[in-house]
């Protein structure tokens, strides 16, 4: 299978569907449909690839080419090094395990590896204080 991006535009030309108003139709931004269809690297979530198959009035089994999909929940791992240098960073505060999830959620989709503990203790403290009323 060409790239997943390729397979989008394939199937969006092949309908006369242009990409403003397929990401019009699927609810997200043209540029984020633009990156997606032209950057072989992207890797959208599932529930971005289910609105642009609604958009498409097609299945996100039919965007990638199979019978059917499976998806594979990637479990936190709570005894990752980055992690237990993140608490420690806290010294001793009680992090909320959703922001840890999230973060590990984004360590795993976007492969960073970065072992830089301000990294991710900047990304703590910005997930957290947006949620702050």
């Amino acid at each position: 299978m060409a790239h997943l991006g390729a397979r989008i535009r394939a199937l969006r030309t092949n309908k006369e569907i242009t990409l403003p108003a397929l990401a019009e139709r699927a609810g997200i931004s043209k540029g984020l449909l633009s990156t997606i269809e032209t950057d072989e690297t992207s890797n959208p979530s599932i529930s971005t690839l289910y609105k642009i198959a609604e958009g498409l009035e097609l299945t996100v089994a039919d965007i990638l080419e199979t019978d059917r999909v499976t998806v594979k929940r990637v479990a936190p791992d709570e005894h990752a090094d980055w992690r237990k240098k993140l608490v420690t960073e806290f010294k001793g505060k009680k992090l909320d395990p959703d922001i840890l999830n999230a973060m590990q959620l984004l360590r795993s989709r976007k492969a960073v590896k970065s072992d830089d503990i301000e990294h991710w203790k900047f990304l703590y403290t910005s997930i957290e204080n947006s949620f702050k009323v």
